[in-house]
């Protein structure tokens, strides 16, 4: 089946679903329910730090968003008072003062609205759904907006970090000859002359900016990491192991055509109605109990978890554990390698992730999609698995 996107903002429209956000007019933070179009979450942050000259760390949210959609968002800002901005593309739905700072992951799920073009009938399409559902759902694929919407490099920049150092990881922020075309990013990769380079980068590349500026000052590439927004650095790595459980699920669907077919090492864990898991509640499949969680996933009351692989993330028996060792080895790095020598606070020590998820509501006509989804659960790759062949 063939099908197209995100032709407009417009036709790919997103909503955040909170946690409860207690309401305290005399709260330490503003809370602002904003509506934005063409706005990428850093960059919109950055600009509404200077709007209100404040530090940007005084301005927190609850999810990343990708530019080219129209995003329905909280943001939690650390200011008293009330304001009122005047931003292009930019609409406040509500405001109010709490005690509870937001931060990110505090959302339940998000909303999705997406018109998608395409020749096949919308009753194949509705057909093709209820098959995949009643299979056990939709692999839980990372999208590629994970990796980087203008330049898809995020996890490549993770992967340097860990495993060549903080040196390398900025020059591949900055330029990549796989995939950078620009001229401003050739001619730096030619010279690394970062006085030239800021005289040629255009203006809104602030990041990019911001640590040619940290090096033509002092050549200290840790510090010129330290330039970026610390969310954004969180991401690198989190960009790469986002690749590796992206690969852990090619690697299982060789072995296992449906995502609810839980085996002997397999992990598992309590889910939510928008199947998002409880990652304080991790259960080892074994021998004695695999009937019985092999009940509970068909009941939708537990999911199927894989690891997002960390420095202390346990050996795995059996099956699952030799799917995830064998792409570690694909990438050539280690559990170890996560623990980053003076870099603790980017470091991670691992998590786990659904391997399957259900959309909530999910409806289609007139060449539009809706549905629900929980939180880091990627509308993209739902319509991939949907509309692709």
């Amino acid at each position: 089946m063939s099908y197209t996107i995100k032709m407009t903002p417009e036709d790919f429209q997103v909503e955040e679903i909170p946690i409860e956000i207690p309401v305290n007019p005399e709260g330490k933070y503003l809370i602002l329910r904003i509506r934005l179009m063409n706005w990428e979450t850093n960059h919109f942050v950055s600009y509404l730090s200077k709007v209100l000259s404040i530090s940007r760390k005084r301005i927190t949210y609850c999810g990343t968003k990708d530019k080219r959609a129209v995003t329905t968002q909280f943001f939690c800002i650390n200011i008293p008072g009330t304001h009122n901005l005047n931003i292009k593309d930019c609409e406040i739905l509500e405001s109010f003062r709490s005690d509870s700072m937001l931060s990110l992951g505090d959302l339940r799920g998000n909303r999705f609205s997406i018109r998608v073009q395409s020749d096949i009938d919308e009753n194949i399409v509705k057909g093709k759904y209820r098959r995949i559902t009643e299979q056990g759902g939709f692999w839980n694929y990372f999208g590629e907006q994970r990796f980087g919407s203008v330049r898809a490099n995020t996890d490549i920049v993770g992967k340097k970090l860990l495993k060549d150092g903080v040196e390398a990881a900025v020059r591949e922020y900055l330029y990549d000859p796989d995939i950078d075309h620009d001229q401003y990013r050739v001619n730096l990769g030619k010279t690394w002359d970062y006085a030239a380079g800021i005289k040629e980068y255009p203006e809104h590349l602030q990041f990019e900016r911001a640590m040619m500026n940290s090096l033509v000052h002092e050549e200290n590439y840790s510090l010129a990491f330290d330039t970026l927004p610390k969310n954004l650095k969180m991401m690198f790595v989190h960009a790469y192991q986002s690749r590796i459980f992206n690969r852990i699920i090619d690697i299982r669907k060789e072995v296992m055509e449906h995502p609810e077919t839980a085996v002997t090492g397999d992990y598992v864990s309590p889910c939510d109605s928008l199947s998002n898991i409880n990652e304080e509640q991790i259960i080892k499949v074994d021998n004695f109990n695999l009937d019985h969680i092999n009940r509970m996933i068909k009941s939708g009351n537990v999911s199927l978890v894989a690891p997002l692989v960390g420095y202390l993330t346990p050996q795995i028996d059996g099956i699952p554990g030799e799917i995830v060792q064998k792409a570690l080895d694909e990438e050539d790095v280690r559990r170890e390698d996560f623990n980053i020598p003076g870099m603790k606070e980017f470091s991670s020590t691992g998590t786990f992730r659904a391997l399957q998820f259900k959309p909530v509501d999910l409806s289609m006509s007139d060449g539009w999609i809706r549905f629900s989804l929980g939180r880091g659960m990627y509308a993209t790759t739902l319509i991939e698995q949907i509309f692709s062949d």
